[in-house]
Order: C-alpha cells, then sequence, then structure tokens
C-alpha cells in the first residue's frame, strides 16, 4: 500500500496527436483498475499489500513564438500505470484494498488534469519558458505526491473505512468537475 510515484520529465518536439492519454496493461482506456494490472513482484520486506506506480510525462506537437511569448500546440499528459512495479501480496486481493490501490491512481489522474490545467493557462515568455514548464510540473508533482502520503496516512492504508469513504467521495466529486 505504500506508493511510488515514477515521473518522467519528457519534453518534446514530437508528433503528439493526444491531449490526454491515460494507459493501463498497454491500452489507451481510461478504466478502473483490476488486479490483473498488478503484475509486478510483491516487496516481501515491505509492511504494506499492495502497491500502484504510476508515471506522468508530457510533450507538445508544436511550439510557436509571438512577440516574446510562447504557445504551445498539441499540449500531451500522458497517465500510465506501471505494471510490472505495480503489486499485491498473493492472498490480500479484497474488494476494499482494490478500491484503496485505485484512490492512489485517481492521485494521478488528478494531478494529469491539473498539469495540462496549469500549462493551458500560463503565459510564457521566450525567456524562460523551459524552466517555467519544469518548475510548474515538478511543483505539481510534488503536490500530489504529498497527497498520496496524506491518503494513506488518513485513510490508515485502506484500513479507516470511515476515512476510506471520505477519500472515495472526494476523488468522485474531484474528477467529474
Amino acid at each position: 500500500m505504500k506508493k511510488c510515484i515514477c515521473i518522467f520529465f519528457l519534453f518534446s518536439m514530437s508528433k503528439v496527436t493526444l491531449c490526454q492519454d491515460v494507459i493501463i496493461n498497454g491500452a489507451n482506456n481510461n478504466r478502473l483498475l483490476t488486479w490483473d494490472d498488478f503484475t509486478g513482484k510483491p516487496d516481501k520486506n515491505s509492511s504494506h499489500d499492495a502497491n500502484t506506480y504510476w508515471n506522468l510525462n508530457y510533450g507538445f506537437k508544436g511550439i510557436s513564438f509571438k512577440g516574446d511569448t510562447v504557445k504551445f500546440t498539441g499540449i500531451s499528459v500522458k497517465l500510465e500505470l506501471n505494471e510490472k512495479l505495480s503489486w499485491i501480496k498473493q492472498g490480500k486481493q479484497t474488494n476494499t484494498l482494490l478500491k484503496h490501490e485505485q484512490g492512489h491512481f485517481n492521485i494521478g489522474l488528478l494531478c494529469q488534469l491539473e498539469v495540462i490545467k496549469q500549462f493551458n493557462s500560463t503565459v510564457f515568455f521566450m525567456t524562460d519558458y523551459q524552466s517555467k514548464i519544469q518548475a510548474i510540473f515538478t511543483a505539481l508533482l510534488e503536490k500530489y505526491r504529498l497527497l498520496g502520503v496524506q491518503y494513506d496516512e488518513e485513510t490508515n492504508h485502506s484500513k479507516n473505512q470511515e476515512s476510506q469513504d471520505s477519500w472515495n467521495v472526494f476523488f468522485t466529486k474531484e474528477l467529474n468537475k
């Protein structure tokens, strides 16, 4: 249940066709997780029963300059469940724990949405656009990493059902905005 979030910084001028991708089990398909998605080798030394590991990266299809400002086209932010690093200990697969692990992936979805929002709403200038992009991305990753820590602390890794229910409502509300 301890969460590790692997984040890859990708600033690419290559062709990107989609604005928002959610990759689960190799398919671009934003769906609920299943235990079949957790194919990694369990950490026998971990006190937790499961681990959800996600990656986030971004790119742009194009870039243009107008005066001293920079405009990006085809902003792509991809969230991917890393199945090989996501694991479940044998015999620990319960619906309650799976719902909790879904919450960790939902945190990745919320991060993805905020990165897109920030990139679309920020004015970038030629003099510092690369550092500004990286600063936004890094700050948001840290914000959502800390949210994951708070989530585990408040839910006691799914064992505090009342808190878990509150978080489930929070995720539903935030993801349906």
